[in-house]
């Protein structure tokens, strides 16, 4: 991405961009000194190069090629990560046939020969190590004629502006003449000879390189067919398993081995140009890194062949190519797109799935800039990312930026959810210069979270709003389902607490709110010395924590008789109850209804046998004692009224009781009249149970009903006297009736006791646990009644 958008600060001209402008202005002068190789080091396409334009150079290489080019000693310089030649005029006859396709190349492509012997130099001088060698053997191609040479060079380690070793600078005098004069002076000819065959032999056994050298065979039409090896070094049998190769062709041991080997080789025999190829050889299953050239006389037709076994490396390109091609697979399966930002050049090449992420068209890649990203995060979020990506940035230390933002798609403006992995690639001073990223769509993530929240928001509503309990009874350590009843029960008042409750919950036992319930153990309402209580849970561990409609009796925060209808559902992972679901419903007031309904029913059975009873027995005297049907009829009648008109003052009261007053008023209310006052009443509030107000009602009836038969009311002038009084008495106080007559005909003791008589002395004695007397004095009937309150 565009680094000045990263460091946050708007486009200007750095002191080093100035720098960077004067030299562009001279590019075309410089170097301005150097023979041909100053020509041609000014005219060469440096931008296809990884040094880049001649205009970007750093000071640090354009002063060692003005050094170089000054020069008259031969001077070689390798530059950059790819060690990018360049050289002087005198050093031009070191590089023979490779001059001057050298310049611009990296040092590997243009000395591959020496390269696998040269490797570990190259790496101890690019740590800074310099190095330095007096006529140093060096097997060079391109220098017809001298296949080996010898030379006195040092290498220097040059750092750039940054600090950092960018490359060497290598001065070179070659001592070849002077190693073979030498040589012959000291020794004949022959021994010369001799002992540069000698140091041939053993450089050539020394190679940790396959080596061979091959006479081609062409056919009439001067097309190559095959080849036989001259010569082979003990590598050769290692790295192509063929073995006693020396005066065999390649022919006689795989006759289908691939034509463009002998293509290859039968060009270099004939043009002399080297080749340098990387082939599989399937006839020995195996891949090959070649360098081949052409020795001796041209029409010898021999090719000397360097070569390594390169198949395990190969092996692995397959399989990093499989992986790759298998992770762009996932990639385009998942829809994960992935970049990378140089920041030198501020554009990022990204992935097509990267592009579809945002909507943009697939050409773009390369030329994506951080304007232009930043210019898709969706404005609300792009404050905060442009924040969070200078921040990382700038700190040295960061390698890793992770972030989710919102994007508006380029083609269609959709806003989109973004996940972001990016790691940050800084080079030796921690400065920031290239990052490789990953991105993928996280749109239905975010949307079912925000369904997820939406939902838990109902959720906690309802439990709110709910006028039923709901609660959830945690367990920790998990209860084991597979224990004994009796051992679960143990274990649930130990580990079982309510994690989970709503306020009507709470309010049911009697909490002001959730939270005073929440935390509590079971033990909080079903107390465990409760047999009922534990009884109720044994009944929920056997049906496996899954009840629906199941009553319980448990206790509110001040010890009152609870009743609640619940449904409960346990959550059980692996055997271990984790989590209990209850909804209840508090009933208290239903049984209590219940309970009191079926007291009345029980009462009314009560209360209904008694009175059928009760008019059986009325029925059954009146019948018996009766003069006639007409007597026997109004009597009946009129006990059966006395007993109804108790009846409605009992139930008046619920059958819970009745005054006393009442039920004398009901009984003598048929004999009175406004015109005439014979009834005197008096005595205090006295409330008496059913039971005595039903036996009171009928004894009072009769008494008036023989009042107006014989007593005080036959006649005009007669009186009664009720009255009554309550007398404190141990174990119970006790009420004191009195029925008296006067003023009415003369009274005298009848011959025979009738139903009248026997109802009220025998009944309230039985019904009221007392005694009642009728005494018939001449001036009227005395009744009196002393009997417990009930």
């Amino acid at each position: 991405m565009n680094d000045i958008a990263l460091k946050g600060t708007s486009p200007r001209t750095s002191g080093l961009q100035e720098d960077k402008a004067s030299q562009a202005r001279g590019a075309s002068h410089w170097p301005s000194i150097g023979g041909e190789m100053g020509e041609r080091i000014r005219s060469h396409d440096w931008a296809a190069t990884s040094l880049g334009p001649i205009q970007t150079w750093p000071q640090s290489l354009r002063t060692m090629v003005d050094l170089m080019l000054a020069s008259q000693q031969p001077v070689y310089i390798a530059w950059g990560p790819e060690l990018t030649s360049l050289y002087n005029d005198s050093y031009v006859p070191i590089l023979g046939t490779k001059h001057p396709e050298a310049l611009g190349k990296p040092y590997l492509e243009v000395w591959p020969e020496i390269w696998d012997e040269y490797r570990p130099i190259v790496a101890a001088t690019m740590a800074g190590e310099a190095q330095y060698f007096i006529d140093r053997l060096v097997a060079l191609a391109g220098r017809s004629g001298r296949p080996m040479s010898w030379f006195s060079f040092s290498w220097t380690p040059v750092r750039d502006e940054a600090g950092s070793i960018a490359g060497f600078y290598c001065a070179a005098t070659e001592s070849t003449d002077k190693i073979l004069t030498q040589d012959a002076l000291r020794e004949s000819k022959d021994d010369a000879l001799h002992e540069t065959g000698t140091r041939y032999r053993a450089l050539f056994e020394a190679l940790d390189q396959g080596f061979c050298i091959v006479e081609m065979v062409f056919d009439e039409q001067n097309r190559p067919v095959d080849y036989v090896f001259v010569e082979v070094n003990p590598v050769f049998e290692e790295q192509t398993g063929l073995r006693d190769a020396a005066g065999k062709s390649m022919r006689s041991f795989h006759p289908e081995h691939e034509h463009h080997w002998f293509d290859t080789y039968g060009r270099v025999a004939l043009t002399g140009d080297p080749e340098r190829f990387e082939h599989e050889a399937a006839a020995l299953g195996r891949w090959y890194d070649v360098f081949a050239y052409r020795i001796g006389d041209p029409e010898w037709r021999c090719v000397a062949i360097l070569f390594d076994d390169i198949t395990e490396r190969k092996l692995a390109e397959d399989a990093r190519r499989e992986s790759e091609e298998r992770l762009r697979q996932v990639q385009e399966a998942a829809r994960i797109g992935s970049f990378e930002f140089d920041r030198r050049t501020r554009k990022a090449v990204a992935s097509p799935e990267y592009l579809e992420l945002y909507g943009l068209p697939e050409n773009l890649s390369g030329f994506f800039s951080y304007e232009d990203w930043i210019a898709l995060v969706h404005p609300e979020d792009r404050l905060w990312v442009e924040a969070e990506t200078r921040a990382a940035v700038a700190d040295p230390t960061r390698r890793q930026l992770d972030y989710e933002f919102r994007i508006c798609r380029a083609d269609t403006g959709e806003m989109r959810w973004i996940t972001a992995r990016t790691k940050l690639i800084r080079d030796s001073g921690g400065r920031f210069v290239r990052s490789l990223g990953a991105q993928w769509d996280i749109t239905a993530e975010k949307d079912a979270q925000a369904a997820l929240r939406e939902s838990e928001q109902r959720y906690r509503s309802f439990i709110a709003h709910s006028t039923e309990g709901i609660w959830l009874l945690e367990f920790d350590p998990p209860l084991d389902t597979s224990l004994p009843v009796e051992e679960q029960v143990e274990l649930a008042y130990r580990n079982g607490r309510f994690v989970e409750c709503n306020d009507a919950m709470a309010e049911m036992y009697g909490l002001a709110r959730a939270e005073d319930l929440i935390g509590k153990t079971l033990e909080f309402s079903l107390p465990s010395s409760n047999p009922e209580a534990r009884a109720y849970l044994a009944e929920v561990i056997l049906s496996n924590y899954s009840v629906a409609g199941v009553e319980s009796v448990e206790q509110d925060a001040s010890g009152n008789r609870k009743h609640f209808d619940n449904s409960m559902a346990g959550i059980i992972e692996d055997g271990q109850l984790k989590r209990l679901w209850g909804i209840q419903r508090d009933i208290t007031d239903r049984k209590q209804a219940e309970e009191q309904r079926t007291l009345l029913i029980h009462e009314l059975n009560h209360r209904v046998k008694n009175t059928l009873a009760t008019v059986q027995s009325i029925a059954s005297q009146t019948l018996r004692n009766a003069p006639t049907m007409r007597d026997a009829k109004e009597a009946l009648e009129g006990r059966l009224i006395a007993l109804a008109r108790a009846h409605d003052v009992l139930t008046r009261e619920s059958w819970e009781g009745a005054e006393l007053k009442d039920i004398v008023g009901q009984a003598i209310a048929p004999y009175t009249s406004r015109d005439e006052n014979r009834f005197h009443v008096s005595g205090p509030e006295i409330r008496l149970s059913p039971r005595m107000a039903l036996a009171l009602a009928m004894a009072l009836q009769e008494l008036a009903t023989n009042a107006v038969k014989y007593g005080a009311l036959a006649n005009a002038t007669g009186e009664i006297r009720i009255t009554w009084e309550v007398e404190p008495a141990l174990p119970k106080p006790r009420v004191h009736l009195r029925w008296d007559e006067s003023g009415g005909p003369p009274v005298r003791p009848p011959s025979r006791r009738g139903f009248g008589s026997r109802l009220i002395e025998r009944s309230l004695s039985q019904d009221l646990n007392g005694i009642a007397r009728i005494e018939f004095r001449p001036t009227g009937i005395v009744c009196t009644v002393d009997a417990p309150l009930a």
